[in-house]
């Protein structure tokens, strides 16, 4: 939502951040971060935290006032006075790969699914919405629904929205999803960021995010296919910049060089992964003793065209992968990969959510999740030397 300038705007400026400082100090004495019978902060120290004139912070605390929540004292301050029944909250989420709209679950299906679970308890409701339509991020409509969605969470006055942000392209150095985020900003909607960030990596936002350690999670991978005496290990990476796969490449880097080894030229190999001529010239030319797959949706992709190929998993060629999807494990050769922690990632973002409602001017929390190494048969063969 961009604010018009001039008084008009002005003014609805000012009126979504007295809904802020209202939302604020209620949703305090709800959760007891106000006790009853303790005085709330002064209205001129409100009006300073949210940039507000002292007339339009007094109008925001009268309207609890008229709601018998808090007792004026003058300049003495505003006493609580009773504690209200807990709202019942909207949440919006804009997730790439709902089941709705792709075959396999997906991550992001059940990470949704759980913040939807997690809210209910508390009488809450989470308005989940794809905009990804096609399997190609730089797709046009992509941007234009992300748009849509986020106009419509506005209009509906939200409290919160979890995002999935749309993928960094190679030329770009910032998500397109980067000017929603700032809408609802600009709205008074707080945001928490779900997987990845809308800067290009290792730069960091300053915007909530949760995800798993990506680092960690290209680092245990690759330590794995070292142990199983693999010398010549590949990453097979997406063309997009997705800060996530750029964090695996790292650890995977790292864990070369923490064991010894270099990583030749050519070890990160970014291509279209569904592109069989792309997958099968890659695999022959390099002949690598194992390959990372950004993604486990990819890596069976990778998978049926190596097999296909002639190519024997794990016997000639050992495949390891990020996600833990549903599917995973009833590929033709069931994929080793590291498992995301969807239920706790939900958990971890609702609690962040929340957290942000209380308190606007808490500095960023970006919560990393360990994510855990499911060792299947596609990396079990040891290298013959």
């Amino acid at each position: 939502m961009s604010v018009k300038s001039g008084v008009a705007g002005e003014i609805v400026r000012d009126s979504s951040k007295a809904d802020r400082l209202y939302d604020f100090v209620r949703r305090g004495i709800e959760t007891g971060r106000f006790p009853i019978h303790q005085r709330i902060p002064t209205e001129r120290e409100l009006a300073v935290q949210f940039g507000l004139s002292r007339p339009t912070a007094s109008g925001a605390i009268q309207r609890l006032v008229k709601e018998n929540l808090i007792r004026r004292h003058g300049k003495a301050g505003s006493t609580v006075i009773a504690v209200p029944p807990r709202r019942s909250l909207t949440f919006g989420a804009i997730l790439i790969g709902l089941a709705s709209q792709h075959r396999e679950q997906t991550v992001c299906d059940m990470i949704g699914k759980e913040l939807a679970r997690r809210a209910a308890m508390d009488n809450s409701f989470v308005l989940a919405q794809d905009p990804s339509w096609s399997e190609d991020p730089g797709e046009s409509g992509v941007a234009t629904r992300y748009r849509a969605i986020a106009d419509e969470f506005i209009n509906r006055r939200v409290a919160g929205v979890f995002l999935m942000p749309q993928e960094i392209l190679a030329d770009q150095f910032s998500s397109p999803t980067a000017a929603v985020v700032q809408d609802f900003q600009e709205a008074g909607i707080p945001v928490v960021l779900i997987d990845r960030d809308i800067v290009r990596y290792p730069e960091l936002s300053r915007v909530d995010l949760v995800g798993i350690d990506n680092f960690e999670a290209g680092f245990a991978l690759t330590r794995h296919f070292i142990d199983m005496g693999c010398r010549r290990i590949d990453f097979l990476a997406h063309t997009t910049r997705v800060p996530t796969q750029e964090s695996r490449i790292d650890g995977f880097l790292r864990a070369l060089q923490a064991k010894g080894f270099r990583a030749e030229a050519g070890a990160v190999r970014r291509g279209n992964l569904f592109d069989r001529e792309f997958v099968v010239k890659t695999l022959q030319q390099r002949r690598p003793d194992a390959v990372l797959v950004v993604s486990d949706s990819r890596a069976a992709s990778v998978m049926r065209f190596a097999l296909d190929a002639g190519i024997k998993i794990p016997e000639q060629l050992r495949l390891g992968s990020f996600d833990d999807l549903p599917m995973s494990a009833h590929l033709p050769v069931p994929l080793t990969t590291i498992r995301q922690p969807a239920i706790g990632v939900a958990a971890v973002a609702l609690r962040t959510m929340l957290q942000r409602m209380d308190d606007p001017l808490l500095p960023p929390v970006h919560s990393e999740l360990h994510g855990e190494l499911v060792i299947r048969p596609s990396s079990l063969a040891p290298v013959r030397t």
